[in-house]
């Protein structure tokens, strides 16, 4: 077959075939200069392997309107139409042949196989991204069984189910076993040859698919029938109820007059009461003096809560102002505590240089003794270089045990010093700490105020977010907390203890659990009946649902299903909630399974996560659950169970949720680190006192140290002037002449000079240092005077406030309890009044009836006695009463509601018999059109063969088809074969229109034709591929074509091999 086939003309009609006027395609096939593509569904390449007559076959198709495979008899052209069909999932009895799909097998072989390459391209194709551009569907046959591979464009396994097959043909819309699909050569034989206008009908209804709709109507009309004869049933045992319901009535009647006889008695007692009238005359008069006693005591109590409610105003307004001095303190307080670290850092500092300078001081002193003690060394050798006399031996003894005395009293003094450096260093680390743990109170301090300004608050949240469960849920949750005689206390409202973290979610958050923010949750039906009270004595109007279950701190596990939407990607309502009770977390997670809903962004969303199907994950014994519902962030719902409904409205003000509070902790955290803030400051005093404790310690030590080196350095002193004078007694042998020795003293008397010049430059420095530090620790001193008496302000201030907040707290109890008191005495108010309402009314009536009574009291005494006999003689009690009357509601309303049901079920049959109507009607109507397209089409193609009056009459009572064509007046069974196969030919073109195909397989429809009349139906037929040019239309023929002219016509000619009898 050639691998390009030329062609001129493109596709003008839609997938439904309906023609397009100045329709483009972007690829056409490959002509001279232009490529034509396949469409989704057309077949591209067909092979086989020891099928039938076929060892090993392969063949080509195009994406042309039409081709033309011819060949002889025997050489396989319609195995090629079986083999089609067998792959496309089609059973073997469609083939025309033979039931048994083992008989297709070549003779000789044990396997056969078909595969089938489906085009998967352009906008309807069949999930591209799944199988590309291409389709290929293998089905192997052995002899036991057959089975299918589905593959995809890259040769890779996609299923081997059967069901995928039905599934791609029915988005393709391929339907193999359709004779207008795939029209096989025995088929078309008898087709051709048939007469039956009952068969012709059966085709007619199965191939234009209106046998579907024919069948569901029909069963439609059976079910109403069913349903009329349950409902008819349904009226019988109706009938039946009524009958056993008769002699119940009877015995109520009874029951009322038996009624009527006690109230008649019950208004002759009446007339003997007439005597209790001064009593209740009197009792009205007492309580009348009793309401006026409990009015004046209200007023007073009323004059009383005014007054207080003053104090209170006038308390709230001194704690304001106590309030506003306190923290103008507290910042004074910081303000002088930053100060006092400044000066304290710069008194260290000044510390620092004094200990310096005294350090160089101290060497320079020691410098100038030592140049003191050369020069009057010096100086007595030149006064008595003259006299050179020996000293003593007692003398030279004496002088070196004084020298000796003098060294060890300087090595004391060294070690005196290192300890007074080491002293002072300690001392100088321990203001370092004192200075450093200062810092962290002062940090701690200021953390402090933080959250105690954050708990003031959040309080102040807390009041306002009460506030929206009515104004007077404060006052309930007070009374429930000092009642002692819950077992255990009640939790609520929940929605006290739920919170949003995410502001975009609050919407969608309060909708759902709307329903239960206002609950209370209690431990067991006594707590529950004692809150009831306690609710209803603050409102009658709404009360708040109360939930009874165990108290248990164990959550349920969520994990599972909360692990399976989380790698959907998906977002769970609990991950936005922060619930601060594990028990109100259990009931909403019970309740409203907040771990089985998720949040989504929009309703587009939606559908995408419906139409992956990510949340189709199995149930695991609760552990994991299916996602029940979803809501968008603005308050649409959605309903995931298998009816997937939508439910929006209008967005709202946001009730429970809307407090913006950006704290993350709850009240009784933000206590617990304030009470942790206090304890660290405790802690970090106790600290710093332990720190001053060995500070001052340290501190006596180097007063001790100072005062020792200082006896010691008189000490030294007093030994150097005893060697002086010893040396002075001794005559030294010169060691040097007079001029050299004078020299000598010269140079000694400029070091001198020199170093007294330092010495005073550093006594100087030290002294203004002194001055400086003197002056800083006189500031230190007056800070910390103004520092204690702020600090003792502020006490003051915080003790009033206290005091006046104590104050202002009991007088908020005793209004309160003036409050109860006031509301008591108007309800005692209002029972009295009601009380002497009904006295008074009761009075009014009784003397009425006294008035009215005309009759004597022996007349009113033999009716009462004759009531009082009857109702004796026909004694019951009122539980055989109200066993009576309630059997008896109970069967005329079960009766009734029976009676309720089957008419409705009767209104109901009538609404299906209307609508079975309108699908018959509708049947009818399409059934109509489609005759009318089909006969139209028909005499169009009848006329193109020189036939007139040409016409199909179906009639859907009878199931017939009649197709009537006269040539020359002459009668369908008088026409010749070739005449027949001609308008069954244009009969089948007709059909075409009726549903679309991706491709049509016509085997042998010329079966009955002579050569002329073959050649023209094949140009009628390439005439109507033309206007159905999105399908693919495959024609069988044996016989012969003109390959040229239609190559020319871009109709491809495949002609089938000449078989070879000897491999059969």
């Amino acid at each position: 077959m050639k691998n390009n086939i030329e062609r001129q003309i493109a596709s003008n009609s839609d997938m439904n075939n309906n023609r397009l006027p100045n329709s483009k395609k972007t690829k056409l096939m490959k002509t001279k200069d232009t490529v034509q593509s396949y469409i989704a569904g057309q077949i591209k390449e067909l092979h086989l392997l020891n099928f039938m007559c076929h060892k090993n076959f392969s063949i080509q198709f195009y994406p042309t309107h039409m081709q033309l495979v011819t060949g002889s008899n025997g050489s396989g052209k319609s195995t090629i139409a079986n083999a089609i069909c067998l792959c496309l999932g089609a059973q073997a009895r469609t083939t025309g042949r033979t039931s048994n799909v083992q008989s297709f097998i070549r003779k000789g072989e044990t396997l056969a196989q078909i595969m089938i390459t489906l085009a998967n391209e352009g906008p309807e194709a069949y999930k591209p991204e799944l199988y590309g551009k291409e389709i290929q569907i293998i089905r192997k046959i052995s002899l036991q069984q057959s089975g299918y591979t589905i593959l995809d464009a890259n040769r890779r396994i996609i299923s081997r189910r059967k069901d995928t097959i039905d599934q791609i043909m029915q988005a393709l819309s391929i339907s193999p076993e359709n004779p207008l699909c795939v029209l096989h050569q025995d088929i078309a034989k008898i087709f051709l040859i048939h007469t039956d206008s009952k068969k012709k009908y059966q085709f007619y209804m199965k191939v234009s698919q209106l046998d579907q709709i024919k069948q569901a109507y029909e069963q439609s009309i059976c079910t109403v029938q069913l349903l009329t004869q349950r409902v008819n049933v349904m009226k019988q045992k109706h009938f039946n109820m009524l009958r056993d319901l008769e002699p119940l009535e009877q015995e109520v009647k009874k029951i009322e007059l038996r009624r009527e006889y006690e109230e008649k008695r019950y208004a002759l007692t009446n007339e003997l009461k007439s005597a209790h009238v001064v009593r209740i005359r009197q009792e009205i008069i007492e309580i009348q003096y009793a309401l006026d006693e409990i009015e004046t005591s209200k007023n007073e109590i009323d004059i009383e809560i005014i007054q207080q409610k003053k104090a209170i105003d006038g308390i709230n307004q001194v704690i304001n102002g106590y309030l506003t001095e306190k923290n103008d303190l507290e910042q004074d307080i910081d303000g002088l505590r930053e100060l006092m670290a400044h000066f304290s850092k710069q008194k260290y500092n000044f510390q620092c240089l004094i200990y310096s300078f005294a350090q160089e001081c101290e060497k320079y002193r020691s410098i100038l003794t030592e140049v003191e003690l050369k020069q009057i060394y010096l100086r007595k050798q030149i006064h008595t270089n003259e006299d050179l006399n020996h000293p003593s031996d007692d003398i030279d003894e004496q002088r070196s045990r004084v020298d000796q005395e003098c060294t060890d009293q300087q090595e004391k003094q060294i070690d005196y010093e290192q300890t007074i450096i080491a002293l002072i260093n300690d001392i100088d680390q321990y203001d370092d700490k004192i200075h450093d743990q200062q810092l962290i109170i002062y940090f701690l301090e200021n953390e402090l105020r933080e959250k105690q300004q954050d708990l003031n608050e959040l309080i102040k949240i807390t009041q306002d977010k009460m506030s929206v469960y009515g104004s007077w849920m404060s006052d309930c949750l007070k009374n429930i907390e000092h009642d002692q005689r819950f077992q255990k206390k009640p939790i609520g409202p929940i929605g006290c203890y739920i919170q949003c973290i995410d502001p975009h979610w609050a919407y969608a958050v309060e909708k759902h659990l709307a329903p239960i923010m206002s609950a209370f949750i209690c431990a067991n039906s006594n707590d529950e009946q004692i809150l009831l009270e306690i609710l209803s004595s603050y409102t009658s109007d709404y009360r708040s649902p109360i939930y009874v279950r165990t108290y248990s701190n164990e959550l349920p596990d969520i994990s599972g299903t909360l692990e399976r939407i989380r790698e959907a990607n998906l977002l769970p309502m609990c991950d936005v909630l922060k619930i601060d009770h594990p028990i109100v977390e259990s009931v909403v997670i019970d309740l409203k399974q907040i771990e089985a809903t998720i949040l989504l962004e929009n309703l587009e969303e939606v559908i995408r996560v419906k139409e992956s199907e990510i949340l189709n994950w199995e149930i695991i014994d609760r552990k994991v659950k299916h996602v029940v519902e979803a809501w968008t962030y603005d308050g649409a719902n959605i309903k995931l169970n298998t009816t997937f409904r939508i439910y929006t409205n209008e967005k709202q003000t946001i009730k429970y949720l809307s407090i913006n509070s950006n704290q993350s902790l709850s009240i009784e955290e933000f206590r617990n680190d304030i009470r942790h803030f206090h304890e660290q400051i405790e802690q970090v005093n106790e600290c710093i006192s332990q720190i001053n404790i060995v500070r001052q310690k340290t501190v006596d030590k180097l007063n001790e140290a100072m005062v020792v080196s200082a006896d010691n350095r008189r000490k030294i002193s007093e030994l150097r002037k005893q060697l002086d004078c010893l040396n002075a007694k001794m005559t030294a042998i010169p060691d040097y002449s007079l001029n050299a020795l004078r020299d000598k003293a010269q140079q000694y008397d400029e070091t001198y000079a020199d170093t007294i010049q330092k010495y005073d430059q550093s006594k100087e420095q030290h002294d203004k240092n002194r001055q400086h530090l003197a002056d800083i620790v006189e500031n230190c001193e007056n800070i910390a005077k103004k520092l204690d008496a702020k600090i003792h302000q502020h006490n003051v201030i915080t003790e009033n406030l206290e005091i006046e907040q104590t104050r202002c707290n009991e007088l908020q109890k005793r209004l309160k309890i003036l409050k109860n008191k006031s509301r008591q005495m108007n309800g005692n108010i209002l029972k009295y009044e009601s009380k002497i309402k009904q006295l008074n009314k009761k009075r009014s009536k009784k003397l009425e009836e006294f008035n009215v009574v005309i009759r004597s009291v022996q007349e009113i005494q033999q009716e009462f006695d004759a009531i009082t006999n009857y109702l004796k003689a026909n004694e019951d009690t009122n539980e055989e009463r109200r066993e009576v009357i309630n059997q008896y509601r109970i069967k005329r309303d079960a009766a009734k509601q029976y009676k309720q049901t089957y008419e409705r079920c009767y209104q109901q049959i009538e609404y299906l018999k209307q609508f079975i109507q309108k699908r018959q009607d509708s049947f009818l109507t399409i059934a109509d059109r489609h005759e009318y397209f089909l006969r139209n089409k028909f005499q169009k193609l009848m006329d193109k063969h020189d036939f007139d009056d040409c016409d199909i009459k179906i009639d859907h009572k009878k199931e017939e088809l009649e197709i009537t064509v006269r040539k020359h007046q002459k009668h369908l069974a008088s026409l010749s074969g070739g005449e027949r196969s001609i308008s069954t030919f244009c009969f089948l073109l007709a059909l075409w229109q009726s549903i679309y195909q991706p491709f049509r397989l016509l085997d042998e429809f010329d079966i009955y034709m002579d050569s002329e009349k073959f050649q023209s139906s094949l140009n009628i037929l390439y005439e109507n591929t033309l206007q159905y040019s999105s399908s693919q239309h495959i024609v069988f023929t044996p016989q012969a074509v003109d390959s040229q002219m239609w190559n020319n016509l871009s109709v491809p000619v495949f002609n089938m091999p000449t078989p070879k009898h000897s491999l059969e």
